[in-house]
């Protein structure tokens, strides 16, 4: 049993931890509903996430297609792709859960400091006032 353990990607704030079972391969949950697409963007100085979803079109195979090749054959040279697309997808989603992570961390951070620098500079003058 393999199993993929990472963080899936929500948004900027939120992720959350996944374990996936690569193999054995179930044919139950591959399709998707809506594929997510994600765009970076700004506002009022901010950056956003804005996250879309699309819904997918699942067209039935016609029965009558016909396979070239042995079966084993077709399913060595697909199934490294599907493997190698699982673990990138994997690998993708844990980066951008960690950066937006660090983004949002920097954030409260920078926030901090500024709030810090400012009661600072009113005790200051306070004591050259005083």
């Amino acid at each position: 049993r393999v199993e993929l353990i990472y963080t899936k990607f929500i948004n900027l704030i939120a992720s959350k931890p996944v374990v996936q079972t690569v193999l054995p391969l179930q044919i139950q949950g591959l399709e998707n509903e809506y594929d997510e697409i994600f765009r970076l963007s700004t506002r009022e100085g901010q950056l956003e996430v804005q996250r879309e979803l699309v819904p997918m079109e699942y067209k039935p195979l016609p029965s009558d297609m016909i396979y070239e090749g042995d079966p084993i054959q077709i399913l060595n040279a697909v199934f490294p792709l599907y493997l190698n697309a699982q673990i990138f997808r994997a690998l993708t989603e844990a980066v951008c859960s960690e950066l937006g992570q660090r983004m949002t961390a920097m954030s409260a951070a920078t926030d901090n400091a500024k709030t810090v620098v400012k009661n600072l500079l009113i005790e200051s003058n306070k004591l050259r006032q005083a």
